[in-house]
Protein backbone atom coordinates (compact mmCIF):
# COMPACT_ATOMS: atom_id res chain seq x y z
CA UNK A 1 0.00 0.00 0.00
CA UNK A 2 1.36 3.71 -0.76
CA UNK A 3 2.28 5.34 2.39
CA UNK A 4 0.32 9.08 2.78
CA UNK A 5 3.10 11.61 3.96
CA UNK A 6 2.96 15.30 3.81
CA UNK A 7 5.93 15.55 1.56
CA UNK A 8 4.69 12.88 -0.80
CA UNK A 9 2.38 9.30 -1.04
CA UNK A 10 4.36 6.45 -2.42
CA UNK A 11 5.05 2.70 -1.84
CA UNK A 12 7.61 2.57 0.75
CA UNK A 13 11.50 0.96 -0.28
CA UNK A 14 11.82 -1.96 1.20
CA UNK A 15 15.01 -3.08 -0.52
CA UNK A 16 18.68 -2.07 -0.99
CA UNK A 17 19.19 -0.74 -4.68
CA UNK A 18 15.74 -1.25 -6.54
CA UNK A 19 12.81 -1.77 -4.93
CA UNK A 20 11.96 -5.49 -3.33
CA UNK A 21 10.76 -7.80 -6.55
CA UNK A 22 7.68 -9.38 -4.29
CA UNK A 23 6.65 -5.96 -4.09
CA UNK A 24 6.72 -4.59 -7.38
CA UNK A 25 4.91 -8.39 -8.38
CA UNK A 26 2.27 -7.34 -5.79
CA UNK A 27 1.73 -3.46 -7.36
CA UNK A 28 1.23 -5.16 -10.76
CA UNK A 29 -1.53 -7.75 -9.37
CA UNK A 30 -3.20 -4.95 -7.04
CA UNK A 31 -3.47 -2.82 -10.50
CA UNK A 32 -4.59 -5.77 -12.48
CA UNK A 33 -7.22 -7.08 -9.82
CA UNK A 34 -8.05 -3.99 -7.39
CA UNK A 35 -7.96 -3.88 -3.90
CA UNK A 36 -9.93 -7.01 -2.52
CA UNK A 37 -8.16 -9.88 -1.51
CA UNK A 38 -11.44 -11.58 -1.66
CA UNK A 39 -12.15 -10.95 -5.39
CA UNK A 40 -8.53 -11.78 -6.12
CA UNK A 41 -8.39 -15.13 -4.83
CA UNK A 42 -11.52 -15.67 -6.38
CA UNK A 43 -10.08 -15.28 -9.89
CA UNK A 44 -8.27 -18.30 -10.37
CA UNK A 45 -5.80 -17.83 -13.23
CA UNK A 46 -4.84 -14.57 -11.60
CA UNK A 47 -4.57 -15.60 -8.21
CA UNK A 48 -2.23 -18.93 -9.19
CA UNK A 49 -0.10 -17.04 -11.54
CA UNK A 50 0.80 -14.82 -8.48
CA UNK A 51 1.53 -16.98 -5.90
CA UNK A 52 3.84 -19.08 -8.22
CA UNK A 53 5.78 -15.60 -9.16
CA UNK A 54 5.86 -14.55 -5.69
CA UNK A 55 7.10 -18.43 -4.78
CA UNK A 56 10.03 -18.08 -7.57
CA UNK A 57 11.14 -15.12 -6.07
CA UNK A 58 11.43 -16.46 -2.24
CA UNK A 59 12.96 -19.84 -4.04
CA UNK A 60 15.89 -17.99 -5.87
CA UNK A 61 16.66 -14.55 -3.44
CA UNK A 62 16.21 -15.39 0.05
CA UNK A 63 15.96 -18.71 0.63
CA UNK A 64 19.74 -19.54 -0.20
CA UNK A 65 20.66 -15.76 0.98
CA UNK A 66 18.99 -16.15 4.37
CA UNK A 67 21.82 -17.54 6.01
CA UNK A 68 24.54 -15.54 4.55
CA UNK A 69 26.21 -12.95 6.01
CA UNK A 70 29.08 -11.32 4.47
CA UNK A 71 31.36 -14.13 2.90
CA UNK A 72 30.45 -16.12 6.23
CA UNK A 73 27.31 -18.99 5.54
CA UNK A 74 26.16 -19.72 9.17
CA UNK A 75 23.81 -22.79 7.82
CA UNK A 76 22.15 -23.01 11.82
CA UNK A 77 18.44 -23.13 10.42
CA UNK A 78 18.94 -25.85 7.51
CA UNK A 79 21.36 -26.92 4.67
CA UNK A 80 22.37 -24.01 2.15
CA UNK A 81 22.62 -26.47 -0.90
CA UNK A 82 21.81 -23.25 -2.92
CA UNK A 83 19.57 -25.08 -4.87
CA UNK A 84 15.95 -26.49 -5.11
CA UNK A 85 12.27 -26.04 -4.18
CA UNK A 86 12.43 -27.05 -0.44
CA UNK A 87 14.52 -27.19 2.38
CA UNK A 88 14.62 -29.76 5.94
CA UNK A 89 14.85 -28.00 9.23
CA UNK A 90 17.53 -28.72 11.23
CA UNK A 91 16.26 -30.90 14.32
CA UNK A 92 14.58 -28.71 17.11
CA UNK A 93 14.47 -25.55 14.47
CA UNK A 94 10.11 -25.48 13.97
CA UNK A 95 9.81 -26.48 17.68
CA UNK A 96 11.83 -23.77 18.84
CA UNK A 97 10.10 -21.07 15.94
CA UNK A 98 6.78 -21.99 17.47
CA UNK A 99 7.44 -21.70 21.46
CA UNK A 100 9.45 -18.57 20.94
CA UNK A 101 7.43 -16.81 18.32
CA UNK A 102 6.36 -13.37 19.51
CA UNK A 103 10.04 -12.97 20.74
CA UNK A 104 11.47 -13.75 17.17
CA UNK A 105 8.52 -11.45 15.35
CA UNK A 106 9.31 -8.85 17.47
CA UNK A 107 13.05 -8.93 16.54
CA UNK A 108 12.27 -9.49 12.86
CA UNK A 109 9.83 -6.88 12.84
CA UNK A 110 11.90 -4.51 14.73
CA UNK A 111 15.07 -4.80 11.69
CA UNK A 112 12.84 -4.82 8.84
CA UNK A 113 11.16 -1.66 10.40
CA UNK A 114 14.52 -0.08 11.10
CA UNK A 115 15.71 -1.15 7.29
CA UNK A 116 12.67 0.64 5.95
CA UNK A 117 12.91 3.96 7.80
CA UNK A 118 16.29 4.46 6.50
CA UNK A 119 15.52 3.48 3.07
CA UNK A 120 12.82 6.14 3.20
CA UNK A 121 13.26 8.67 5.50
CA UNK A 122 12.94 11.69 2.93
CA UNK A 123 9.11 9.99 3.27
CA UNK A 124 8.90 8.98 6.84
CA UNK A 125 10.96 11.85 8.69
CA UNK A 126 11.77 10.94 12.35
CA UNK A 127 8.38 10.24 14.02
CA UNK A 128 6.71 7.92 11.93
CA UNK A 129 5.44 4.65 13.51
CA UNK A 130 5.83 2.27 10.81
CA UNK A 131 4.99 -0.33 12.91
CA UNK A 132 1.18 -0.37 12.54
CA UNK A 133 1.59 0.60 8.78
CA UNK A 134 3.52 -2.46 8.09
CA UNK A 135 2.48 -5.41 10.39
CA UNK A 136 -0.80 -4.65 11.75
CA UNK A 137 -3.81 -6.44 11.07
CA UNK A 138 -6.35 -4.46 8.64
CA UNK A 139 -8.56 -3.30 11.59
CA UNK A 140 -11.76 -1.90 9.03
CA UNK A 141 -12.26 -5.83 8.53
CA UNK A 142 -13.22 -6.22 12.21
CA UNK A 143 -15.83 -3.32 11.85
CA UNK A 144 -17.89 -4.88 8.58
CA UNK A 145 -18.40 -8.68 10.79
CA UNK A 146 -20.10 -6.75 13.52
CA UNK A 147 -23.21 -6.88 12.72
CA UNK A 148 -23.69 -10.18 10.67
CA UNK A 149 -22.74 -11.66 13.79
CA UNK A 150 -24.75 -9.52 16.02
CA UNK A 151 -27.40 -11.03 14.15
CA UNK A 152 -26.11 -14.72 14.06
CA UNK A 153 -25.24 -14.59 17.93
CA UNK A 154 -28.83 -12.81 18.69
CA UNK A 155 -27.65 -10.06 20.29
CA UNK A 156 -25.46 -11.59 23.44
CA UNK A 157 -21.49 -12.57 24.17
CA UNK A 158 -20.65 -15.69 22.63
CA UNK A 159 -18.98 -16.84 25.65
CA UNK A 160 -20.93 -15.71 28.57
CA UNK A 161 -24.17 -15.26 26.55
CA UNK A 162 -24.94 -11.85 28.25
CA UNK A 163 -26.65 -8.97 26.13
CA UNK A 164 -24.20 -6.77 24.19
CA UNK A 165 -24.28 -3.32 24.53
CA UNK A 166 -22.74 -1.14 21.41
CA UNK A 167 -20.15 0.18 23.44
CA UNK A 168 -19.21 -2.83 24.52
CA UNK A 169 -19.35 -4.90 22.04
CA UNK A 170 -15.90 -6.70 20.73
CA UNK A 171 -14.84 -8.51 17.40
CA UNK A 172 -12.80 -11.85 19.25
CA UNK A 173 -10.21 -13.62 17.69
CA UNK A 174 -12.05 -17.28 19.11
CA UNK A 175 -7.81 -18.50 18.13
CA UNK A 176 -6.30 -15.57 19.44
CA UNK A 177 -4.27 -13.00 17.24
CA UNK A 178 -1.22 -13.69 19.08
CA UNK A 179 -1.41 -17.40 18.23
CA UNK A 180 -2.12 -17.15 14.87
CA UNK A 181 -2.11 -13.47 13.02
CA UNK A 182 -4.71 -13.81 10.12
CA UNK A 183 -8.21 -12.78 9.95
CA UNK A 184 -10.36 -15.46 9.19
CA UNK A 185 -14.22 -14.84 8.85
CA UNK A 186 -15.17 -18.19 10.78
CA UNK A 187 -12.99 -17.26 13.38
CA UNK A 188 -14.67 -14.13 14.74
CA UNK A 189 -17.31 -13.74 17.24
CA UNK A 190 -18.12 -10.98 19.05
CA UNK A 191 -17.76 -10.75 23.21
CA UNK A 192 -18.37 -8.82 25.50
CA UNK A 193 -15.65 -5.88 26.28
CA UNK A 194 -15.26 -8.17 29.80
CA UNK A 195 -15.32 -11.52 28.29
CA UNK A 196 -12.76 -9.85 25.57
CA UNK A 197 -10.54 -8.80 28.06
CA UNK A 198 -10.28 -11.55 30.35
CA UNK A 199 -9.84 -14.24 27.78
CA UNK A 200 -6.77 -12.03 26.40
CA UNK A 201 -5.09 -14.66 23.81
CA UNK A 202 -5.90 -18.00 25.91
CA UNK A 203 -6.96 -20.44 24.02
CA UNK A 204 -11.11 -20.81 25.08
CA UNK A 205 -12.35 -24.32 26.57
CA UNK A 206 -14.08 -26.93 25.21
CA UNK A 207 -17.49 -25.96 25.93
CA UNK A 208 -16.78 -22.76 23.90
CA UNK A 209 -15.27 -24.84 21.42
CA UNK A 210 -18.37 -27.16 21.02
CA UNK A 211 -20.35 -23.82 20.58
CA UNK A 212 -17.99 -22.54 17.85
CA UNK A 213 -18.16 -25.74 16.20
CA UNK A 214 -22.14 -25.71 16.36
CA UNK A 215 -22.50 -22.11 15.16
CA UNK A 216 -20.30 -22.51 12.00
CA UNK A 217 -21.98 -26.03 11.48
CA UNK A 218 -25.16 -24.04 11.28
CA UNK A 219 -24.33 -20.50 10.17
CA UNK A 220 -21.10 -21.24 7.93
CA UNK A 221 -22.40 -20.82 4.99
CA UNK A 222 -24.12 -17.81 5.60
CA UNK A 223 -20.92 -16.19 7.41
CA UNK A 224 -19.13 -16.87 4.55
CA UNK A 225 -22.01 -15.93 1.91
CA UNK A 226 -22.12 -12.14 4.11
CA UNK A 227 -18.44 -11.91 4.80
CA UNK A 228 -17.17 -12.04 1.17
CA UNK A 229 -19.58 -9.99 0.20
CA UNK A 230 -17.97 -7.11 2.57
CA UNK A 231 -14.39 -7.81 1.48
CA UNK A 232 -13.74 -10.47 4.17
CA UNK A 233 -11.91 -14.05 3.96
CA UNK A 234 -14.08 -16.46 5.08
CA UNK A 235 -13.08 -20.15 4.09
CA UNK A 236 -14.62 -22.28 7.03
CA UNK A 237 -12.32 -25.20 5.88
CA UNK A 238 -8.60 -22.94 6.84
CA UNK A 239 -10.45 -21.71 10.21
CA UNK A 240 -11.11 -25.39 11.08
CA UNK A 241 -7.50 -26.23 10.44
CA UNK A 242 -6.09 -23.44 11.81
CA UNK A 243 -8.59 -24.20 15.38
CA UNK A 244 -7.24 -27.87 15.23
CA UNK A 245 -3.76 -26.75 14.95
CA UNK A 246 -4.08 -24.73 18.01
CA UNK A 247 -5.62 -26.77 20.30
CA UNK A 248 -3.04 -29.94 19.51
CA UNK A 249 -0.27 -27.37 20.38
CA UNK A 250 -2.08 -26.77 23.35
CA UNK A 251 -2.59 -30.44 24.37
CA UNK A 252 1.14 -31.64 23.25
CA UNK A 253 2.19 -28.94 25.45
CA UNK A 254 -0.17 -30.22 28.44
CA UNK A 255 -1.55 -26.57 28.47
CA UNK A 256 -4.54 -24.82 29.95
CA UNK A 257 -7.77 -24.03 28.42
CA UNK A 258 -9.74 -20.82 29.32
CA UNK A 259 -13.31 -20.76 31.04
CA UNK A 260 -14.24 -17.61 32.20
CA UNK A 261 -12.69 -14.80 34.41
CA UNK A 262 -9.08 -16.26 35.48
CA UNK A 263 -11.06 -20.16 35.66
CA UNK A 264 -8.23 -22.37 33.54
CA UNK A 265 -9.14 -26.04 33.17
CA UNK A 266 -6.96 -29.12 31.08
CA UNK A 267 -7.60 -29.29 27.43
CA UNK A 268 -10.72 -32.14 27.34
CA UNK A 269 -9.22 -34.88 25.62
CA UNK A 270 -12.76 -34.82 23.67
CA UNK A 271 -12.10 -31.86 21.85
CA UNK A 272 -11.08 -33.72 18.51
CA UNK A 273 -14.68 -35.14 18.18
CA UNK A 274 -16.15 -31.02 18.51
CA UNK A 275 -13.55 -30.60 15.68
CA UNK A 276 -13.94 -33.50 13.45
CA UNK A 277 -17.51 -33.31 12.21
CA UNK A 278 -16.77 -30.11 10.72
CA UNK A 279 -12.83 -30.27 9.29
CA UNK A 280 -13.75 -31.79 6.08
CA UNK A 281 -16.19 -28.99 5.55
Amino acid sequence: MPYPAAVDTRVLQQNTGRQAAVLNIVRRARAALGDSLVAAIHNGPAWNKLVREVAEVVRIMPLWKLQTVGREHLDFLYANTGAGNTITLRPGIAFCFRKFHPLISDLVRGAWGRLVRQQNLEVLGETADLNEFLFGSERAALAVVRPVLLDIQRGRCFYCHAPLTPAATHVDHFIAWARYPVDLGHNFVLADSRCNSQKRDRLPACDHLAAWAERNAQFGAEITRELERRGVIAELASSNRVTRWAYSQTEGAGGLTWVRADEMVPLAATWRELIRPFSEM
